[in-house]
């Protein structure tokens, strides 16, 4: 068990992340059916910043196209040398 516990520990910056509290700042949107994506926006001091779309409970569609229509407006692969 001690070994499935460290396998979700990573590292970032030299500092110890748990890798099971992302799920904490998406909970309440799951639990009361709004759809939300998170899409990328640019960098901050040379580090990727995200933006989230939450929309109304049910509309799928709506956050789609909105994801849709920011990336054709900053397309991301622009912004990132990868």
């Amino acid at each position: 068990m001690k070994k499935a516990k460290e396998a979700e520990r990573s590292l970032f910056a030299g500092e110890e992340i748990d890798s099971l509290s992302g799920w904490s700042m998406t909970y309440m949107t799951n639990f009361t059916g709004h759809p939300f994506a998170s899409i990328p926006a640019g960098l901050a001091d040379q580090l990727p910043v995200g933006m989230q779309i939450i929309g109304k409970r049910y509309s799928n569609t709506d956050v789609i196209t909105a994801s849709a229509v920011f990336e054709k407006l900053k397309p991301w692969n622009k912004i990132y040398d990868i």
